[in-house]
């Protein structure tokens, strides 16, 4: 993950745990004000499980997890962090969010036997290689990496080739595993979602109607309300505008 992207998805993660009635209640944090890609898939993992998650009232990043109590609880003072009412402690958002999953078994996000639960982490592995992919494009186009057409290109090629090899499995299912949403379907909706902004304008989404079928098939779960942002218009895609001379 690249260190200026992170500064877009951190968040801390405090948790506590109790149970009213069938609804699964924990407190668990990250600045909910702040738009947090990798955050939305946990949100909607959450939601999709049942289990309630409250946020912290305030965070302050680049400093709250540089401070002493923040590092005993996590050396690296990375987040996403999830601290439980036990003391299990979790950084990194795809543990994070098949922790989360984990929580509800009843919900089949993992899974419904060790085969599908395999498959289950080849596509969120796959999907977070594109996504590594989505985000050098985006540092080439902001200046963040120095740009070279060239670079630019071989990231979009992998990025493409990513994208149609999932387009591909999908053209003949609703989901990526069995036959319901699991959490392979709301990490490849929200990183998929993500690039629309970036790269994947109307000429990409032409080419790829299984995977916008299935974005769309997702996000739009009446239980994921309020999580995802809605599909950006995007005509063209992003292009790198060099900086002035002098500037």
């Amino acid at each position: 993950m690249k260190a200026l992207f992170a500064k877009f998805l951190d968040f801390q993660g405090v948790m506590s745990e109790a149970r009213v009635t069938a609804v699964k209640k924990y407190t668990c944090c990250w600045p909910a004000e702040v738009p947090i890609v990798r955050a939305e898939f946990i949100k909607a993992t959450a939601a999709f499980g049942g289990i309630k998650i409250g946020y912290p009232t305030s965070y302050v990043h680049w400093e709250d997890n540089y401070k002493e109590e923040f590092i005993n609880k996590f050396p690296h003072s990375k987040i996403p962090a999830w601290e439980g009412k036990d003391g299990f402690r979790l950084f990194e958002s795809a543990p994070i969010a098949r922790y989360t999953a984990g929580l509800a078994p009843e919900a089949g996000l993992l899974g419904t036997n060790g085969k599908e639960a395999a498959l289950v982490d080849q596509w969120v592995h796959l999907i977070e290689e594109v996504n590594d992919f989505t985000e050098n494009i985006d540092e080439v186009l902001d200046g963040t990496l120095p740009y070279s057409k060239s670079l630019h290109s071989t990231f979009v090629a992998g990025q493409l080739r990513g994208f149609n090899t999932i387009n591909g499995h999908l053209a003949t299912r609703t989901f990526l595993v069995g036959e319901r949403i699991t959490l392979t379907d709301i990490y490849v909706a929200s990183l998929f979602l993500r690039a629309y902004g970036i790269d994947i304008a109307t000429v990409e989404r032409a080419k790829l109607p299984h995977l916008m079928r299935h974005m769309e098939t997702v996000i739009n779960q009446p239980v994921f309300e309020g999580i995802f942002p809605p599909i950006p218009t995007l005509e063209k895609a992003k292009a790198y505008v060099a900086p002035k001379k002098g500037t």
